[in-house]
């Protein structure tokens, strides 16, 4: 069973509160082209659009994912549908999800989910979020305490600073969150980095 190969669904789901579910006014969408090395094949399964990417034991059960775009759907057919209480101008924040099924020698068939961090889609709140162009530090030892400087657009007095370990690609406790430095302006901020022991 471990040299099969398996089939990697992917869809796009919910970033709200609630529980994840498939996203009623966003799809995944197909990207094709040469400049796309995943082959990829798309299925509708209950009103959502499945992006299904094969993992392969001789790639290591690993794929890009160059294949999959977010595609908004128009509100006025959505709206529409029996049972669809989401407004779509205000729920544009989505999260890729994505799903395999492992079939195990007993017969049973294990399922395994994860998402991604909440993907903003809104072209007009996304130009109001903080954006770093440049930042003085790339890495630091563990023991943290030197000023980083960041050069950008909207930082505010409470945006944060989230230094995340690119080994794990999560983002780590609160603990290594960070506010700015006071004086720190719209276009150019301060911040400290934290000790990571």
């Amino acid at each position: 069973m471990e040299n099969e190969p398996l089939t990697l669904q992917l869809f796009i789901g919910t970033a709200d509160d609630r529980l994840l579910r498939p996203h009623a006014f966003y799809q995944v969408h197909r990207i094709t082209g040469k400049t796309v090395s995943t082959a990829s094949h798309e299925l509708m399964q209950s009103n959502t659009k499945v992006l299904e990417i094969p993992l392969l034991p001789e790639n290591n059960m690993r794929a890009v994912i160059d294949c999959a775009g977010i595609l908004k759907l128009r509100n006025s057919d959505i709206e529409l549908r029996k049972g669809e209480t989401d407004i779509g101008r205000k729920n544009t924040r989505v999260r890729m999800v994505f799903r395999v099924h492992i079939n195990q020698p007993n017969g049973r068939t294990v399922s395994l989910q994860v998402a991604s961090n909440p993907i903003e889609c809104s072209q007009r709140s996304a130009q109001e979020l903080p954006l770093v162009e440049k930042q003085s530090v790339d890495s630091y030892p563990v023991t943290g305490g030197k000023k980083m400087l960041l050069s950008g657009h909207n930082f505010l007095p409470d945006s944060k600073v989230v230094f995340v370990e690119k080994a794990q690609e999560f983002p780590l406790p609160s603990d290594f969150c960070t506010k700015l430095i006071p004086g720190s302006q719209a276009q150019h901020a301060a911040s400290h980095v934290q000790r990571f022991v």
